[in-house]
């Protein structure tokens, strides 16, 4: 009886990040790596956050723009909250042994990696402003923005996420989909659009160089995001010489671009009136 009670307990809904009064907290797992600022609010108010600080259910963890927690959990399920982020933990129901029956968070915003251990796939929730999360999966990233908006990529197993206009299951590594808190759930199938948005709202699948190892996962499915970053900006080739002393300045006139042809080809003056020559992309010959 007393157990089934205790239970209960751990499995009791908190609001806000704070336990109803005359409850204990329950140890959930700890902080194993954390960058400031980073701050947990519970029971007992408002901490720092510091390697080896336990986490209970209740407790809302919230970083800066700098700020990173890596989070171990007692089923050995692993999360990841990135700078500028808040979460709480919501439900943490304890079973036989190292694993749960219910876990439950609710990501308020910012950028996460979850990673299961343990527990059956169907203990594990994620509820977002615009979305519920259920996991068929082991690992996945999230983002949450200042409007609430959702977006999930999943890299192992499967994951569902539901919002307006219903649900996208996700399967295939790499997978992602968009939870718009005003429009319906999609699933982003462009492998440029997905790309794009990777390096604009995932920012452990550009770079895992701030995780410790056993919080990294393979990324391959994703691409070489690194050489697309290149690929997508500017470069400048070339040498630049500097001028010697005395030497004077170069003097060069504007060019013009013609019929069609590219800008600045047509020379300073081609053709007459600097109309050029109605050559398509020849713009500096002469007329006849």
């Amino acid at each position: 009886m007393a157990g089934n009670v205790f239970r209960v307990l751990l499995a009791a809904s908190v609001i806000g990040g704070f336990w109803p009064v005359g409850q204990a907290a329950a140890e959930a797992g700890k902080a194993v790596a954390v960058v400031q600022s980073a701050t947990v609010t519970g029971r007992s108010g408002r901490q720092t956050l510091k390697v080896g600080m336990p986490v209970s259910l209740g407790d809302r963890i919230k970083t800066d723009t700098r700020g990173q927690a890596q989070l171990l959990f007692t089923d050995d399920t692993k999360l990841v909250v990135g700078p500028n982020s808040s979460l709480v933990i919501e439900s943490y129901l304890l079973s036989s042994g190292s694993t749960v029956n219910k876990f439950a968070v609710k990501a308020l915003g910012g950028s996460f990696r979850f990673i299961t251990g343990k527990s059956a796939k169907s203990a594990y929730a994620i509820k977002t402003p615009a979305a519920t999360i259920g996991i068929r999966g082991t690992s996945f990233d999230l983002t949450v923005g200042r409007s609430g908006d959702a977006s999930i990529v999943v890299f192992t197993g499967e994951a569902e996420i539901c919002g307006n206009g219903g649900c996208v299951r996700l399967k295939d590594a790499c997978s992602l989909a968009n939870a718009p808190r005003r429009s319906d759930v999609n699933m982003v199938r462009s492998q440029r659009q997905r790309s794009q948005q990777i390096r604009e709202r995932f920012p452990y699948i550009v770079s895992q160089a701030p995780l410790r190892r056993d919080f990294r996962v393979s990324t391959r499915s994703c691409g070489n995001l690194e050489k697309a970053i290149l690929k997508s900006e500017p470069r400048v080739t070339g040498t630049i010489r500097k001028r010697e002393r005395g030497e004077p300045a170069r003097q060069t006139e504007a060019g013009n671009p013609g019929n069609a042809g590219p800008m600045g080809n047509a020379g300073p003056n081609p053709g007459g009136n600097n109309l050029g020559a109605p050559v398509r992309g020849r713009s500096d010959a002469l007329p006849n």
